[in-house]
């Protein structure tokens, strides 16, 4: 009894070896497919980056603006002396 899908809607999956032979943190070699990655990975990657980076600078913005309210100096009212 063979595991390997007849008719799969996935690119990604390999129909020439065995499913599980490919699960790997490596690609095995023959375990690859003709359609690995085009732009549309690329975009989503790039917005990716981006909303991290976005992420990233309000931080910094936040945090920056944070500082500067505990660093500025008091304005004190001198007491009268009796």
């Amino acid at each position: 009894m063979s595991t390997v899908p007849t008719s799969t809607l996935n690119d990604f999956i390999p129909t020439q070896r065995d499913l599980s032979d490919c699960i790997s943190a490596v690609q095995k070699p023959g375990c690859g497919s003709e359609s690995e990655s085009d732009y549309h990975q690329m975009l989503v990657f790039a917005a990716l980056i981006g909303g991290m980076a976005l992420i990233a600078w309000r931080v910094v913005v936040g945090a920056r603006k944070n500082r500067q309210e505990i660093d500025k100096p008091t304005t004190r009212t001198p007491q009268p002396q009796s």
